[in-house]
């Protein structure tokens, strides 16, 4: 038996879900999802992935998941987690790829982000299914993807497009309000998207620019877009900001914050060939010498993504 712990928002959910899947393809094992972090620690919209995707797991019961982690549920508990780990308790702490994972033996609950494509790259057309979002899109995101089509940017048969459009979408995400309160995290600044930009006009004959964001007014007062480039994505909010990965993900081109919600939304994106640009640096933390976490973000990034200075 093994057991995935599922903690954070949707794009994060994500990333735990394909690791789970990966580990049990990989393993042979039977992989459970723990979800109960959800009834002490409430994040976003809460776990989505079953309300938004076609996807099957299973979930943890209580007891197994007492049997092999150590919960961080008050404070002596969380010192516990850190320095007394049960043995059956796998911690990511490097956030690197890691393919000794798949060799642990009996029975192991995992924790981690798991926030690499290396993970799961096997089994990247199953999981794409299992991700095909059966939410209802929207009337507004419908009529806006149909006129993707109409140029030529969402046709042809998933799976197969070619991304030889002259003309085509272009996804934009930015991220700031929780990004402005941690200030390792303050990587998409204005610059970035500056060079994001050129670079995107310097292969794109005529983008159209779809930008996503949780502070539009700024990005209305600093992109300098003209109005005829630019859709200021503005309507999907609260429970349905899930919207904004389905929109981004029939784009054809991405510009992505340092942000798993938007590395999914350019994943999911089936085009061959397709232009996504990621920040050269996805996180500024610099850990210190005897910090628990050492973090290293190497592997977030695929190696087909194009990454852009931040200055």
């Amino acid at each position: 038996m093994k057991i995935v712990k599922v903690s954070g928002g949707l794009g994060n959910q994500m990333f735990q879900y394909a690791f789970a899947r990966a580990l049990e393809e990989r393993t042979g094992d039977e992989v459970y999802l723990d979800l109960s972090t959800y009834e002490y620690m409430p994040a976003h919209n809460g776990f989505e992935l079953d309300r938004l995707f076609a996807v099957q797991y299973r979930a943890a019961r209580e007891e197994d998941v007492e049997r092999l982690a150590t919960h961080p549920r008050n404070s002596l508990s969380q010192i516990r987690r850190k320095y007394f780990t049960k043995r059956t308790h796998h911690i990511d702490r490097v956030f690197r790829y890691d393919p000794s994972v798949f060799e642990l033996k009996g029975d192991r609950y995992f924790e981690g982000w798991w926030q690499s494509e290396k993970y799961f790259a096997p089994f990247a057309e199953s999981l794409r299914e299992e991700f095909r979002l059966v939410g209802n899109p929207g009337e507004r995101n419908r009529r806006l993807v149909e006129t993707m089509a109409d140029i030529g940017a969402g046709s042809g048969k998933e799976g197969e497009v070619a991304c030889t459009d002259k003309s085509h979408f272009v996804s934009v995400h930015v991220r700031r309000g929780d990004s402005l309160r941690l200030p390792e995290t303050q990587v998409c600044t204005e610059t970035y998207y500056r060079n994001a930009f050129s670079l995107v006009r310097e292969r794109i004959e005529r983008p159209h620019f779809l930008v996503f964001s949780d502070d539009l007014p700024w990005c209305r007062a600093h992109f300098g877009l003209d109005a005829a480039e630019v859709t200021f994505v503005d309507w999907n909010r609260g429970s349905d900001s899930w919207r904004d990965m389905w929109l981004m993900s029939r784009c054809r081109s991405h510009i992505i914050a340092n942000s798993s919600f938007s590395w999914w939304g350019a994943w999911l994106d089936p085009c061959l060939g397709k232009l996504v640009v990621a920040p050269e640096r996805w996180s500024l933390a610099s850990p210190g010498r005897f910090a628990y976490y050492r973090y290293d973000f190497g592997d977030i990034v695929p190696e087909t993504w194009v990454k852009v200075p931040l200055h």
